[in-house]
């Protein structure tokens, strides 16, 4: 039983290990694809970086010190 369970769990780790290395995400991508893929990725997180910085400086909405209306 014992041997039956830690020969599932390696053979489970095998597959996961395949799948996460050699995962099918990249094979129908051209070089190109995959380098616009990765400058997109790049820019999204440099956004949402941004965006995360306004929010912790509470820079992200419009102050209400004003009567006045902001626009």
């Amino acid at each position: 039983m014992k041997t039956f369970f830690v020969n599932t769990l390696l053979v489970m780790c095998f597959v996961v290990i395949c799948l996460t290395v050699f995962g099918c995400h990249g094979l129908g991508e051209t070089a190109d694809e995959r380098s616009q893929d990765h400058a997109r990725q790049k820019r999204l997180h440099k956004q949402m970086l941004v965006d995360d910085v306004d929010a912790i400086l509470l820079k992200d909405r419009p102050q209400r010190l004003s009567e006045y209306t902001v626009r």
